[in-house]
């Protein structure tokens, strides 16, 4: 009799637990019929700065996408500056993250490594949408050793910059537009000679003139890096990788620079500037900026808001190399780190922004009768009609909006800029194949030499590329020494080596 009890116990335990798991299936079964039950705040990380009324928008655009979703999202830009050192930061501690903005220099440089959660059997599941937006050889461009790991935006744009410049003030002293750079200088000097409370660049001038370099010698950059200094030597020289420090065309360039420094087209303290060329454009401070074909439809309509008795054109880079070519899908996207407690939520999130017109418009353009009214043909006005421009801060966020572009959501501005068009069609009429846009750089084996390449960079080449050197060749000379001491030839030989073998993969000639 006892054995029978103890049966009985034994089997009535049994399918206690086996109630128990049925019940417990049911739940979760039940509970993942809607993924949104449990709130969550999704943090984001990405590079660049925000606007003055991003708080406001964003506080609106959570208000929505709570009601919808559940969901809020924590939108944190780390700047332009020190970007790149908080990434490292947040990625190597594991600090919980569930989007980060990623461009191609970021993506080769962390996707191999472990620090993104590897997406390639998410993107379909969670995003089924935005997924069936990319071909299979599209997304082969974004895979690392054949494995997704970013969510790239999808559009169309044009990766060549240019010069973005006031033509009021070239109007002003008898001058023709930019088209050459010979113009270019010609307006520089006459601006730096004439406009008090102006500079030809007013704040950090790097960059502009990194692009202008490399259009002059026709050099290409891997990947769409602007902070490496190794680079494709031409479009019709691929097989020559270079740093290009060590070219002679360097040497011409840094005694170029050196001279328009001494004629001001820059602040002497120009590499400490807390403003930024795009920015002091806009404020009236600066003649010129860079951009590339969208940057400058969207600076047209900033000008128009900020200072609307100016008139500005555009001058594209692609009219000194003879060619342009289309961003690949790699240029700007998510990336979900390894540390993300939240990155289903995430994935799905995005697909709700991607596919939603009204949290789109939100997230890229602010708020609908405030920052933007919008045309009966669904075009932009900015800001809303009736809304005085000067009461109106800028809504920006940066890589966080580069990343969330959807081609069929983007809505275009009304009437500001009627040259943007021919822009284009010229553009497309001479690009040619993009060759070096999606390569991913595995930097692991050299991290050492990368770091210590890219301090001396920032410590011994920027002052030279902007010019503000005593002694221009003593100044290269040091420049050189330091870059081979930090491992410069070893960080070449590991991009020659991969760049030669992603040549081969994919047929590049």
């Amino acid at each position: 009799m006892k054995r029978v009890v103890v049966i009985l116990l034994i089997l009535l335990t049994a399918f206690t637990a086996f109630a128990r798991g049925g019940s417990e299936v049911s739940a979760t079964k039940a509970s993942s019929d809607n993924p949104f039950d449990t709130y969550v705040e999704l943090i984001m990380y990405s590079s660049g700065s925000s606007g003055k009324d991003t708080a406001a928008v964003l506080a609106q655009f959570n208000t929505l996408l709570r009601e919808k979703y559940n969901t809020t999202i924590n939108v944190t830009n780390l700047g332009w500056d020190n970007y790149n050192n908080q990434y490292q930061l947040i990625l190597t501690t594991g600090e919980p993250a569930d989007l980060m903005y990623v461009n191609p220099n970021l993506y080769g440089m962390y996707a191999p490594n472990g620090a993104f959660k590897d997406l390639t059997d998410l993107f379909a599941q969670y995003m089924p949408t935005v997924s069936s937006y990319f071909s299979d050889g599209e997304l082969a461009q974004v895979k690392v050793d054949g494995r997704l790991y970013m969510i790239p935006s999808y559009e169309t744009n044009f990766s060549q910059n240019g010069i973005f410049y006031r033509l009021d003030l070239a109007k002003k002293y008898g001058l023709g537009e930019i088209d050459s750079l010979k113009a270019f200088e010609a307006y520089a000097s006459t601006i730096a000679a004439n406009e008090r409370g102006m500079r030809v660049i007013d704040g950090n001038p790097e960059q502009t003139l990194f692009q202008l370099f490399k259009a002059t010698y026709g050099f290409e950059s891997i990947a769409g890096s602007n902070t490496s200094i190794i680079m494709v030597n031409g479009y019709d020289d691929i097989h020559t990788i270079i740093a290009y420090p060590f070219t002679d065309a360097y040497v011409e360039w840094a005694h170029r620079m050196k001279e328009w420094a001494l004629k001001g087209y820059w602040s002497s303290n120009a590499l400490s500037s807390t403003m930024d060329p795009w920015s002091s454009i806009q404020v009236g401070t600066s003649a010129i900026t860079q951009a590339n074909a969208d940057g400058a439809k969207n600076m047209m309509g900033y000008m128009a808001s900020k200072l609307p008795h100016s008139e500005s054109a555009y001058w594209s880079l692609a009219n000194l190399t003879g060619y342009s070519y289309i961003n690949p899908v790699t240029e700007n996207g998510y990336a979900v780190p390894a540390s993300s407690p939240n990155g289903e939520r995430a994935l799905r999130i995005l697909e709700a922004i991607k596919t939603d017109q009204r949290l789109f418009d939100l997230w890229m353009y602010g708020i609908e009768g405030r920052h933007f009214s919008l045309t009966e043909e669904g075009n932009l006005i900015k800001p809303a009609l009736g809304v005085d421009p000067a009461t109106v801060n800028a809504h920006s966020m940066s890589g966080a909006q580069y990343a969330m572009r959807v081609q069929t959501l983007m809505r275009n501005d009304e009437g500001v800029w009627d040259g943007y068009d021919d822009l284009i069609a010229r553009l497309q009429s001479i690009a040619v194949l993009n060759k070096f846009g999606a390569v991913s750089i595995d930097y692991s084996d050299v991290q050492a030499e990368l770091a210590a390449v890219n301090q001396v960079v920032k410590q011994y080449g920027h002052p030279i590329n902007i010019g503000i050197v005593d002694n221009v060749d003593a100044a290269i000379a040091e420049y050189r020494r330091q870059l081979k001491t930090a491992g410069i030839d070893r960080l070449l030989g590991a991009v020659s080596e991969q760049m030669e073998q992603y040549y081969i993969r994919n047929a590049i000639h």
